[in-house]
């Protein structure tokens, strides 16, 4: 799924700042980034304003097993806490609802905000348990809860890939590769 409007790795050199996104990182890009991770059963959800051209970006690697939320009580039990020195972005609750709150925070109101969600695949093989299926539905419930729509995806199958990311336009470059899991 590789988008045609991407552009090249020299014409980023100017304009945009490069960052890499580890396992267990957030990036909020309220100005021109390159973001590029690579992914196995992780998933990196992107939230994008195209009316703002903000965005931001997870590398979650696990589901957040106790995650609820009770709307209408806003009473909460998932990892992440405004304000703490203690968010674990490991998990994809603490990691989309922390992108959801910084984006609100810019002025960004939710609707505005268009989701994409890549990784999960299946690439530990002898596990049966499929971690990667897990943390792509999680994100499509979790942004499905919070009415965000999901824009494009790519999630699944049994080999990891890497996503290149332009922040400011919401294009998006993904390449399988034949041997790696994160």
């Amino acid at each position: 799924m590789q988008d045609s409007n991407l552009l090249t790795e020299t014409e980023t050199q100017d304009t945009y700042v490069k960052q890499f996104l580890s396992i267990g990182e957030v990036i909020i890009a309220p100005n021109p980034a390159y973001i590029w991770t690579v992914l196995g059963s992780c998933v990196s959800v992107i939230l994008f304003s195209p009316h703002r051209k903000i965005s931001a970006i997870c590398h979650a690697q696990l589901v957040e097993k106790e995650f609820q939320v009770d709307v209408h009580n806003q009473s909460e039990s998932w990892a992440y806490k405004p304000n703490s020195t203690q968010n674990d972005f490991r998990y994809l609750a603490c990691s989309v609802y922390y992108m959801i709150d910084q984006l609100l925070k810019l002025g960004i109101r939710k609707h505005e905000i268009v989701a994409s969600i890549y990784g999960g695949a299946h690439v530990i093989g002898k596990i049966k348990q499929n971690i990667g299926s897990e943390n792509a539905d999680s994100a499509h419930k979790i942004l499905e809860d919070q009415g965000i729509r999901v824009v494009k995806k790519d999630v699944g199958g049994n080999k990891s890939r890497t996503i290149r990311f332009f922040s400011d336009t919401g294009v998006i470059n993904v390449k399988y590769l034949d041997s790696f899991a994160s």
